[in-house]
């Protein structure tokens, strides 16, 4: 069991009515509270009040409503759930989470956080899009990890475009860092050429990000979309190795130069990234992983944060 126990965050739902949710193909179950689910967004207030409330809240009803999500993955909605009950140390526990896991459990919890950023852009909540940002950004610094064409291709043939908007911009600054930052360019590209030719779209951003590069003087070899500088009105050497805080944030273009929303909480939390022990070999954890060892970075979530309520 790799997350810690919050009895805090149990008790002080105690009496709440719960709703039943079921998520991907399997109907994986995650029993949450109503009130707090709804809070959270129009799509799960829209969608729950149809859902009927019972009498008691350890009432049961074999033929009762359940909420269920079958497009999406039952791992992306255990680290939604852990978001949802500990917005403020997500980032901590997923911090704490990396210290124990296989390079492929590694890469699983990357893809998980991708797939929770769609999801909540299509959900529509920009909050939870900035929090998955935020963590893919310091997981690819932590490992040092190379764009590679696979995760574009994804992005550019799979996903909506609006829904991937902020994970193109950064995943194509990526890319553009990994070719110019090393001998990637040579190595690569025959791919680079056939993802081109595949997704014109892509290409297009490529070349944008490398037109606004030039003109804003910053070599696109050293300026690291891993790094996420604390602040957003940056000293004139900082902007040459770096991206603003919000630069990839759902509410970039009215912050500005101004503070990051989420900053004042994220300067509370008990931890850094940095403090980790890194892994010796890059290539440990550098590639793609296949659908297969796409793992549950959360085990026995219900059981973790709400015992009473799993077992009911």
């Amino acid at each position: 069991m790799r997350w810690s126990t919050n009895k805090a965050v149990v008790g002080s739902f105690e009496g709440c009515e719960i709703v039943k949710v079921l998520v991907g193909e399997e109907q994986r179950e995650f029993v949450l509270h109503r009130q707090l689910l709804c809070d959270t967004s129009e799509f799960f207030r829209t969608n729950v009040e149809g859902i009927p409330s019972p009498s008691s809240p350890t009432e049961t009803d074999d033929d009762e409503e359940v909420l269920w999500l079958p497009n999406e993955s039952p791992d992306m909605f255990e680290l939604f759930v852990l978001w949802l009950y500990q917005r403020r140390r997500f980032a901590w526990f997923l911090d704490n989470s990396l210290r124990g896991l296989t390079p492929d459990e590694c890469r699983a919890v990357r893809t998980n956080l991708v797939r929770l950023h769609l999801f909540a852009a299509v959900i529509d909540l920009p909050v939870l899009q900035d929090a998955a940002m935020d963590a893919l950004q310091d997981m690819y610094l932590r490992f040092d990890w190379d764009m590679s064409p696979r995760f574009l291709a994804f992005l550019y043939g799979e996903c909506d475009a609006q829904h991937a908007v902020r994970l193109r911009k950064w995943a194509v600054a990526m890319f553009a860092w990994t070719l110019h930052a090393g001998d990637k360019a040579v190595t690569m590209a025959n791919q680079v050429e056939k993802l081109f030719a595949a997704y014109p779209a892509l290409k297009a951003d490529y070349y944008m990000h490398l037109d606004k590069m030039a003109k804003s003087r910053a070599d696109v070899r050293i300026k690291n979309p891993q790094l996420r500088l604390p602040v957003n009105k940056l000293h004139s050497g900082e902007r040459f190795f770096g991206f603003r805080q919000c630069t990839f944030h759902s509410h970039r273009a009215t912050v500005g130069e101004g503070t990051c929303p989420h900053a004042l909480a994220a300067q509370q939390l008990p931890w850094s990234l940095s403090a980790l022990p890194k892994r010796e070999k890059k290539d440990d954890v550098e590639s793609d992983p296949e659908p297969e060892l796409i793992l549950s970075p959360v085990k026995d979530l219900n059981e973790i944060f709400f015992p009473t309520l799993s077992s009911s």
